[in-house]
């Protein structure tokens, strides 16, 4: 259909209590609406794991007004008890506008959505049987590969 924005969303189970939610194509705000419509039917669902990890490694153009939604979007999950973590902005982040960058500092975020699930079950599996912790907001643009994310306050 004419004016609509084409965005792909491909759900998957990456491990115990992660989806994975891969995202391609234009990141705007119908694309950032599709994607809060998705969270919410699955919530609705009761099928909402601990963490969901959204994989904009897919998408080719970011909208900054629908990134400041995205910001809006990861609050309201974490409010609903469920972290959501931006994973494949990479290096990308420093192409983003300045509001749209503070944004993704305020998430926290890993260069890629294997590093994330990777960090997110491994917290998981060590704090079995207890309340454990999730590894907080990174740096945009912060690579680092070799463990946890750092705090957006080191």
């Amino acid at each position: 259909m004419a004016g609509q924005t084409a965005i792909g969303l491909a759900v998957e189970t990456a491990g115990p209590g992660v989806r994975l939610v891969r995202v391609s194509g234009r990141l705007d705000r119908p694309g950032v609406e599709a994607l809060a419509r998705m969270l919410d039917a699955q919530a609705r669902c009761g099928r909402t794991p601990g963490h969901v990890v959204v994989d904009l490694s897919g998408v080719n153009a970011f909208d900054g007004h629908a990134t400041e939604r995205l910001g809006a979007v990861v609050a309201r999950s974490h409010a609903d008890g469920v972290r959501l973590h931006l994973a494949g902005c990479g290096g990308r982040a420093e192409l983003l506008p300045l509001r749209a960058r503070q944004v993704l500092q305020r998430c926290s975020a890993f260069p890629s959505a294997e590093v994330a699930v990777r960090t997110l079950t491994a917290a998981r599996a060590d704090t079995a049987g207890g309340a454990g912790t999730v590894p907080g907001p990174r740096r945009a643009g912060d690579d680092r590969t070799g463990g946890r994310p750092v705090s957006a306050g080191t």
